[in-house]
This record gives C-alpha cells, sequence and structure tokens, in this order.
C-alpha cells in the first residue's frame, strides 16, 4: 500500500513540476512576443490558463496528501487522541462524499457540452473539464489513505520529492 501511495505521490508531484514549467515558460515566451514584437497568440492564452487550472487542481489533491491545506488545528490539537482520530475520520469522510458527488457531477457536465470545442484552439471543452474528475478521484484516493491511516500505518508524504526522475524510473521498470 505504501508503495502504490509512493507512486502516486512522486507521479502527481512529477505532473506539478512539469506543468508549472509549461506555464512558467508560457507566460514568459508569451509576454516577450507580445511586448518586443506586438505579437499574441489567443490559442496560446487559452492552453495557458487551462494549463493554470490544471496546477491548482493537482495541486489541491496533492496538498490532501501533504497536510497543506490550510486549517486552523488549535482546539483540535487539545483534544484527546480519541476524538482527533475520529475527526480525522469524519473530515475525510466528507471530504470523499464531496469528491464523490463533484465527479458525478462534473461527468454529467462533460456530458452534456464536453463536445463544444474551444473558441482559440479547436480542442473539445471535455478534453478540459476532464481534469476536473480525474483531480478528485485522486482526491478521494488520499482521503481514503487518510482514513486508513488512522488504523495501519500509512507512511508520511515525502515533500519535495527531490527524487521524482528516479521514481519515474522504477515506475518504468516495474511497468
Amino acid at each position: 500500500m505504501n508503495s502504490l501511495i509512493r507512486k502516486v505521490d512522486g507521479l502527481l508531484s512529477l505532473l506539478g513540476k512539469i506543468l508549472v514549467g509549461l506555464l512558467a515558460s508560457g507566460v514568459i515566451v508569451s509576454v516577450f512576443l507580445r511586448y518586443v514584437f506586438s505579437i499574441a497568440f489567443v490559442w496560446s492564452e487559452e492552453l495557458l490558463t487551462m494549463v493554470f487550472v490544471a496546477t491548482t487542481f493537482f495541486g489541491a489533491a496533492l496538498g490532501l496528501r501533504e497536510q497543506e491545506h490550510i486549517a486552523i488545528t488549535y482546539f483540535i490539537e487539545k483534544m484527546p487522541a480519541g476524538i482527533r482520530k475520529l475527526l480525522a475520520i469524519i473530515t475525510n469522510g466528507v471530504i470523499i462524499v464531496v469528491a464523490i458527488f463533484t465527479i458525478v457531477y462534473s461527468m454529467r457536465m462533460i456530458g452534456k457540452v464536453g463536445g463544444v470545442p474551444s473558441p482559440a484552439t479547436g480542442i473539445q471543452r471535455g478534453v478540459y473539464y476532464a481534469i476536473i474528475p480525474i483531480t478528485f478521484a485522486i482526491t478521494v484516493f488520499y482521503a481514503a489513505m487518510n482514513i486508513l491511516g488512522q488504523f495501519i500505518h500509512v507512511d508520511e508524504p515525502v515533500k519535495g520529492y527531490k527524487d521524482d526522475l528516479d521514481l519515474l524510473q522504477s515506475v518504468k521498470r516495474e511497468v
């Protein structure tokens, strides 16, 4: 189980780094072209917006795993361990329920409007909107692991993921 979690952590972190790199380089190139050559590509702005959205959604899922979301824990830290455990289970249970509703309704939305092409790139909106159910499925996975971690040992997340490329190589070898 811990091996699977570490692989998902590493792949999600690597994906986030790639998306942030694309976003940063795309913005730099767009700004340079706009201000130096007075050239602007509408399609690049649309793609950069979608990369930004993807970065946010994938980062939010990883933030759940790393316990990096904003939380006021003063009162919870003062409670006995049993109550803290119960509150962690309830909190992650609520996260799972909300995420499942989001997956279901985002799939309905994709079914209704996913075939409409975006104005600048012509890519079907369903491709962009697929970010929602994918990232919320990852959120369900992490919330379930947080609940499971209340009963069995689940490794703490390794923040920073300095060994992303090594992890990617190990995943390739196993596949």
